[in-house]
């Protein structure tokens, strides 16, 4: 077993309390990046000055931008502290649907 794949295991074990709220940054000049930060994790460092504005906080009772993935920003955050992901190039939204969706698993 490689160290991503012992990483993957050991911190993404279920939570009790269910998936956590995320505050989103959008990058300026590429409006459909994002990075998505865990409320009780540090924002990283690249997220500085005026290249990106806050785009407001995710949770399991808002709108999520299309594009935003469960099981990518869990990982992403078991690994680096944040997810990167592209929106929907329309800027169409969907009910966050994460504690749903693990819920069914």
């Amino acid at each position: 077993m490689n160290i991503i794949s012992l990483a993957l295991t050991k911190r993404n074990e279920p939570s009790v309390q269910g998936d956590p709220a995320y505050n989103l940054f959008r990058r300026r000049e590429e409006p459909q990046l994002y990075c998505a930060v865990p409320e009780d994790y540090p924002v990283p460092s690249f997220i500085v000055g005026a290249a990106w504005n806050f785009g407001g906080r995710l949770d399991n009772a808002t709108a999520a931008p299309l594009g935003f993935d469960c099981d990518a920003a869990r990982h992403g955050v078991a690994l680096t502290g944040y997810y990167l992901f592209l929106a929907d190039r329309w800027g169409a939204v969907r009910t966050a649907q994460c504690r749903r969706e693990a819920d069914r698993a």
